[in-house]
């Protein structure tokens, strides 16, 4: 009888593994779910760089006076040239990702430095002339249009407004004596285009990036009429004509407030 029962056990587990091993149905340990994250560049933001600027000036001198009632009018110069300066940048803006692969965004940027430039004419027929300009700081606002070449990468373009505080000062002196001194404190507005790329650093979440930029600014033309009758003679003026591009690049690490991860099953 014992023996009967074993073969049947027997018989009964060695069945149980065929059936098993024919496809009959079984409980499996359950997987663990995958899942994949895509960053999400909708939001605001904020952020801080530095940057490097390349200022040129294109700038001219004309001496005008009454000959007989005639104008007469002598070029004093007519030069161009550049300096270039450090500057530190804050941002604040908004972007929005659209069509799955498209972001587009409004910014302003605060950019603050020194940067001077000094033209020295020497032994022209006034004396000693200098004219000098000091750039203080500047005020962009614009907005972005760009493609994620990856789910965490965007290359974009740029374009909008700005004004530049510039601090203007000339003199004229003849045999180290001071003729004449004028000093322009102006807002000089501009347009500017620009180009960059923007990557996702993705630490713990943080809404961290890291994005560099190139950009061209245009200023307005500056020109100045200065009245000389007291200095030289009846109707005798000076024009002064300022040509400004500015090219520029910058590094800025921006921080994109309430940033989630899109969770998706990997397929």
């Amino acid at each position: 009888m014992l023996k009967t029962l074993v073969v049947g056990a027997a018989a009964a587990l060695l069945m149980t593994s065929n059936a098993v091993a024919d496809g009959m149905p079984r409980r499996a340990a359950k997987a663990p779910g995958v899942v994949c994250c895509e960053p999400n560049w909708t939001g605001f933001y904020i952020g801080v760089g530095i940057g490097g600027a390349f200022v040129h000036h294109d700038h001219s001198a004309n001496f005008s006076y009454d000959n007989y009632g005639t104008t007469e009018v002598l070029k004093l110069w007519d030069l161009d040239g550049g300096r270039t300066h450090a500057f530190g940048t804050v941002t604040v803006g908004y972007d929005h990702m659209f069509a799955g692969h498209w972001v587009a965004g409004l910014f302003v940027d605060y950019d603050f430095g020194n940067g001077n430039n000094d033209s020295r004419i020497h032994n022209t027929d006034l004396g000693d002339l200098h004219h000098s300009d000091d750039h203080k700081h500047a005020w962009s606002i614009g907005g972005r249009l760009g493609f994620l070449s990856s789910p965490s990468t965007l290359l974009y373009l740029s374009t909008g407004w700005t004004q530049v505080s510039i601090d203007r000062d000339f003199s004229m002196s003849y045999e180290g004596t001071e003729l004449l001194r004028r000093s322009f404190d102006k807002e000089r507005d501009g347009w500017f285009v620009g180009a960059g790329i923007e990557t996702q650093l993705g630490w713990l979440h943080s809404g961290l990036s890291l994005r560099g930029e190139y950009r061209f600014t245009r200023l307005d033309d500056d020109h100045r009429r200065l009245d000389l009758t007291e200095v030289y003679c009846e109707g005798c003026r000076l024009d002064l004509d300022r040509d400004t591009d500015v090219h520029s690049v910058r590094v800025v690490l921006a921080y994109k407030f309430g940033r989630r991860e899109a969770i998706a099953p990997l397929k």
